[in-house]
């Protein structure tokens, strides 16, 4: 018997316990997203870390899509509804660069079924939430921006610890920058990830910060100052742009759950997906609903 082994069985050696969480989740057709459930609650928000922080209640339930929706998922409905989508903005260390014949099947590196789809326009992911709805009978959309953050943030008020590069000593986030490099002038190229290789935040929700970053429903011509205080997004009759969160695969310190960038809504880029939100009546109960157990690591999101 090796020494590691032996000091082992005589309990000499601490092996920490596996935290376990708890999570409602759903999951409404098999080529669905699977659904977590969010229960409403408050967060601080602040553009800047020395602004004064303004308390946001998000005062409803609501689930949303365990894992950023993935090229398998999109391809059923861009195959049903046949989807024709071309032109797509590419990520290179070098500088963006326009690709005419991209799409979300050809973001301009190799594509898997369980990666995240990417170079989708905003009108491409809201015209799936659509189609979604149209599926199934429930009502799906984007998050808005204060739903997104919030379902980030998972209750954290501080969000030092908060970021892309998660905690290094667990694995909790992967990311190009993880120790400080700097991508740009690189020549490697640098990908997006298969979806929920990283533990779960305590909401039961992966790669809300890394992989790619997200469009929400909230309209992206005005301030942070401007935008509603109970979770409901910032509309208009005419956006013309989105507010996208949560950091890349490129992404450094600055991609904090509070961390914004507003996007053209017509253009897709390949760092850029979505997730889905499912509405939920004002109980927050459905009967669709499983409670289940986890360690906070699971490498499938269905």
């Amino acid at each position: 018997m090796s020494r590691f082994l032996s000091l082992f069985a005589l309990g000499l050696i601490f092996v920490p316990p596996i935290q376990a969480f708890a999570f409602d989740e759903l999951q409404d057709c098999a080529t669905c997203p699977l659904m977590v459930k969010v229960g409403g609650g408050s967060f601080p928000r602040a553009g800047n870390i020395n602004d004064t922080a303004v308390t946001v209640n998000v005062d409803h339930d609501f689930a949303l899509s365990r894992c950023e929706v993935t090229v398998g998922e999109f391809a059923e409905f861009a195959n049903a509804t046949g989807l024709q989508s071309k032109g797509c903005q590419l990520f290179r260390t070098t500088g963006d660069i326009d690709y005419p014949e991209g799409g979300w099947n050809d973001p301009g590196f190799r594509q898997r079924d369980t990666r995240p789809v990417v170079c989708v326009s905003w009108d491409d992911a809201n015209a799936y939430t659509e189609w979604l709805s149209d599926q199934t009978g429930q009502s799906y959309r984007l998050p808005s921006e204060s739903e997104w953050e919030f379902a980030a943030r998972a209750g954290a008020g501080h969000e030092s610890k908060w970021y892309v590069r998660g905690n290094l000593k667990t694995g909790e986030a992967k990311c190009a920058t993880c120790f400080g490099s700097d991508v740009m002038g690189r020549e490697d190229e640098l990908t997006s990830a298969n979806v929920g290789g990283k533990f779960r935040n305590p909401f039961g929700l992966t790669d809300m910060l890394g992989n790619v970053s997200e469009w929400t429903l909230d309209c992206g011509d005005g301030e942070l100052a401007d935008s509603p205080v109970d979770g409901s997004a910032r509309l208009g009759e005419s956006c013309g742009k989105r507010i996208t969160k949560g950091g890349a695969f490129h992404s450094d310190w600055a991609g904090l759950s509070r961390f914004r960038v507003s996007r053209v809504e017509g253009q897709g880029r390949n760092d850029l997906g979505f997730r889905v939100l499912r509405e939920l009546d004002a109980s927050g109960n459905d009967p669709a609903f499983e409670h289940y157990a986890s360690s906070g690591f699971e490498s499938a999101c269905r």
